[in-house]
């Protein structure tokens, strides 16, 4: 069953905005705890928001995760409002009826909007749940599809969603009993299993499947889909499992079970050529990461990032790269279309503890470049003020030099043709040292006006970058490096700015 999520924003906006007040609204008759500091409301809200942002990627159960944690950190209404509202997406009537019926407990806290969509959803999921009264001869440990859920005798009927179920009965010394039940939405089934001694214990054997959404079956019983959560009991002897789905070819096998023993049993399923066209579908994957290899039912499956034909129904998805957490999810592939996904990876705690390295050395650099460039450009900027007027001075001077030369009336040449060539070329030399000189400085004023903008700059961007790797996780490329060994470190700028 699917419906409507996109109003969850709307709840995340008013939790954000109301997060102190509704954990104290959430049960009024409670005694006042105290008040959670700022980094717990920080690292709740935190998590509400990731939940968000996981819950509209599609990701139920890691959103689900998110959510609870959030409520752990701080009881309130609006969080448990959005549990049992993941919990409807995922197809669980039964825990979102439990968890909507706190949220209608506490309907103080909740927008009248907010109220009136929880008691639907409510109703809607209540209609799904049906009764189940478990009734054994023998104490015993009930199992639904795989999953412990009460032991007998029971002080109330099981409640589970509609539809059909592998019911168990396991009890020491005796051999497992199973049931498939179909249950309809609002009603209560009894159920009498009667479990039969055996003079030797069970073996309890994991059975595992390549393909999600495989049928199994043990000496003809079905014993639930793949992946199973738990082990199937087995009675010693020879026992046949079988694993069955449609588009794949039969896997059965014949084993021989001693008393207690216990090991996995694995299944490799092939795809059945003779499949129509009408049952198949397509895949197609998008990674975050570039470099990340895709796999699909435990095999490599590179053609994945153009699209891949696969048997429609569920199939186990993993991606991974090194330096961040694999990426594992069951995807329903549609008869006659491409299911598209963006496998979203994110950095292990090593790689964003590198990156956060990395940028704390950017941030430490660009400071310290900023520092610099402004110290080296303010520097050259005093320099060339207090010398600006050297090189006109410089200038006239030789002008004027020159013009003693070029008159033989002129005092330098009142000495006599050998005194004129021998001291007054020496004082023209001399002045046009001096305006060399002062055109060295104006240009070394520029040139380190120049370079504290260069450095600033540098630094600047270093400070603007730093919080993209952080982000990320992983270092960001760009034309500026930092690198480090030991207790030494250095910056290396290339490309083009």
């Amino acid at each position: 069953m699917r419906i409507d999520l996109r109003p969850f924003p709307i709840a995340a906006a008013i939790l954000i905005a109301l997060w102190g007040a509704g954990a104290a609204r959430a049960d009024q008759a409670k005694p006042v705890a105290a008040a959670p500091d700022a980094s717990t409301k920080a690292d709740a809200r935190q998590r509400f928001d990731q939940g968000l942002r996981l819950f509209e990627k599609g990701e139920n159960a890691a959103a689900l995760a998110e959510f609870q944690r959030a409520y752990d950190l701080i009881p309130n209404v609006l969080v448990l409002y959005n549990i049992g509202l993941v919990y409807t997406a995922m197809d669980r009537p039964v825990d979102a009826v439990d968890a909507l019926d706190k949220v209608l407990d506490a309907a103080s806290g909740l927008a009248p909007a907010q109220a009136q969509k929880a008691r639907q959803v409510r109703a809607d999921q209540a209609a799904r749940i049906g009764e189940v009264m478990v009734v054994t001869d023998k104490p015993a440990v009930i199992e639904v599809d795989g999953v412990e859920v009460g032991r007998t005798p029971l002080e109330r009927p099981l409640r589970f969603s509609s539809g059909a179920h592998v019911l168990s009965a396991l009890a020491p010394g005796c051999l497992p009993a199973r049931r498939e039940i179909t249950l309809a939405g609002r009603t209560t089934q009894t159920l009498t299993l009667a479990l039969l001694p055996t003079e030797s214990s069970n073996a309890h054997l994991p059975l595992a499947a390549s393909v999600p959404g495989v049928e199994v079956f043990v000496t003809g019983q079905r014993a639930g889909l793949t992946p199973l959560p738990t082990s199937v009991a087995v009675a010693p002897g020879t026992a046949v499992i079988e694993m069955r789905r449609v588009g794949y070819r039969e896997a059965k096998r014949t084993i021989q079970v001693d008393e207690g023993s216990n090991g996995i049993l694995s299944f490799d399923l092939e795809e059945d050529p003779t499949t129509p066209a009408s049952l198949k579908g397509g895949l197609r994957v998008t990674p975050s990461e570039p470099g990340a290899t895709v796999s699909v039912d435990g095999a490599q499956r590179p053609d994945a990032l153009n699209g891949v034909p696969l048997v429609a129904g569920p199939h186990a998805l993993r991606v991974e790269r090194a330096g961040f957490v694999i990426f594992e999810r069951q995807i329903d592939v549609g008869a006659g279309a491409e299911t598209s996904l963006v496998a979203a990876l994110i950095p292990t705690a090593e790689t964003r503890a590198a990156a956060d390295e990395s940028v704390h050395l950017r941030h430490l650099w660009g400071g310290s470049l900023i520092a610099g460039g402004l110290i080296v450009g303010a520097g050259a900027a005093i320099f060339a003020i207090a010398t600006r007027h050297d090189l006109p001075t410089a200038e006239t001077t030789l002008t004027q030099r020159l013009a003693v030369e070029n008159n033989p009336a002129e005092p330098c040449y009142r000495q006599g043709a050998d005194y004129a060539a021998l001291h007054c070329g020496d004082l023209t030399a001399y002045d046009q040292n001096a305006v060399d000189s002062a055109k060295l400085k104006r240009d070394l004023g520029y040139a380190g006006i120049g370079l504290g903008v260069v450095v600033a700059g540098v630094g600047t961007y270093l400070l603007a970058t730093g919080k993209r790797g952080s982000e990320t996780g992983a270092m960001s490329a760009s034309s500026i490096g930092v690198w480090r060994d030991g207790q030494t470190s250095g910056l290396t700028v290339g490309g083009r700015f």
